[in-house]
């Protein structure tokens, strides 16, 4: 069986381990482009370079690559073209794309009308009629809709969006993202990465891992630590951002204007080693707020806090929910309030941080094994080649 994996600008270690499970019984052939989002150099999966329409400008600046990703969606619906996409996949049984709007996915089912390719779209969005607003993208989008072999929703919540859309419910199944449970899993706090940054054994860590934007909540949750740190008063609290992105800066100055240097504190950890991050904390929180365009699709994150045993702190926002179940505290987004007085309650009941730790690790054991979500993957693709 020959499978060719298409994520767009998205191909990521973290995903890819679900799939270099499959390997040698399943022959993948994965596709990436010159403005891949994601540092792959660990993917064991055999990578193809192609180039994307998109790939000068975005090179040039990404401001201009942004304007003109716009420009190629209000004008044909191209943006993310692969050039040689189709050719690449007439020797694959399967293609696997990623979202029922992307260029490449429409590309793919040219592939499936040339060559017989199946169809398989693994789909994270959970707006309904989502990337509608140009008429070329909406009638790609609604061809993929009605030719795609098997839709792979994330969540249920995505399975309801895609039914709203169209497509038929006969082709949708629910599958989970996975992560490797053997490498996200409860450990004592490495004491090497506890020495560089400063944390004693008694220390109380709150981490979070995000993409430090607005929208992963990640100033309501600096907010809710300063709260915490002068309502309790103690001295051996701290805060670990993990992650990079546009708010890098305006955090920084607040965490300085708040008066927390050195009690929160902003670091970077390459994939492989992320499950040192989680080993480090007491607490987990993603602080997701929904905005125009964009609601928490899944958040990978909190399946990799619920692996290694964190209890999890976590926002009522899109298919977040869905992810923890009842292994988390759930608060309103944008509330710090609220986020503060739920960090103070694990603060000072180590039962419940026990309770919700077991509960976590055990709804990920069963749900999000990157093993067993590898092997329904596999057994989706045979069904399609019977």
């Amino acid at each position: 069986m020959k499978v060719g994996l298409i994520r767009g600008a998205y191909l990521s270690q973290f995903e890819m381990q679900i799939y270099e499970q499959m390997k040698p019984e399943v022959e993948l052939e994965a596709y990436k482009i010159m403005i891949n989002r994601f540092d792959t150099g660990l993917v064991s999966v055999p990578i193809r370079k192609l180039h994307c329409i998109d790939d000068p400008a975005t090179v040039i600046s990404p401001k201009l690559g942004f304007y003109f990703d716009l420009f190629l969606q209000a004008t044909c619906g191209l943006d993310y073209y692969h050039l040689g996409l189709v050719k690449a996949l007439a020797d694959r049984d399967i293609a696997h794309t990623m979202e029922t709007f992307n260029a490449f996915s429409w590309q793919a089912l040219q592939a499936k009308r040339r060559y017989g390719t199946k169809l398989v779209v693994t789909v994270w969005e959970n707006r309904p009629f989502a990337a509608e607003r140009f008429g070329a993208k909406r009638r790609m989008k609604y061809e993929v809709l009605e030719g795609a072999d098997l839709f792979l929703a994330m969540t249920p919540r995505v399975k309801d969006c895609l039914e709203l859309e169209g497509a038929d419910p006969a082709k949708i199944r629910v599958l989970p993202p996975g992560v490797n449970v053997e490498r996200f899993k409860p450990r004592p706090r490495p004491e090497d990465l506890a020495s560089e940054y400063g944390i004693r054994e008694d220390d109380f860590v709150i981490l979070s891992v995000a993409t430090l934007r607005w929208e992963k909540g990640v100033f309501q949750i600096l907010y809710a630590f300063k709260k915490l740190v002068k309502d309790t008063g103690s001295e051996r609290l701290k805060l670990v951002f993990a992650g990079s992105g546009p708010a890098e800066k305006e955090l920084q100055k607040r965490i300085d204007r708040l008066g927390l240097r050195g009690r929160a504190v902003i670091t970077r950890f390459p994939y492989d080693r992320m499950h040192e991050a989680y080993n480090l904390a007491d607490v987990f929180v993603l602080g997701s707020i929904p905005r125009p365009g964009w609601l928490e699709q899944f958040g990978y994150v909190l399946a990799e806090a619920l692996a290694s045993g964190l209890p999890v702190i976590t926002t009522e926002s899109g298919s977040i929910p869905e992810v923890v179940g009842e292994c988390a505290d759930l608060v309103p987004p944008a509330d710090y309030l609220r986020m503060a007085h739920a960090l103070r309650r694990l603060l000072e009941d180590e039962d419940r941080r026990r309770d919700l730790g077991r509960a976590g690790r055990e709804r990920a054991e069963g749900r999000y094994d990157c093993r067993r979500v590898a092997a329904e993957i596999r057994n989706a693709y045979e069904e399609l080649l019977a």
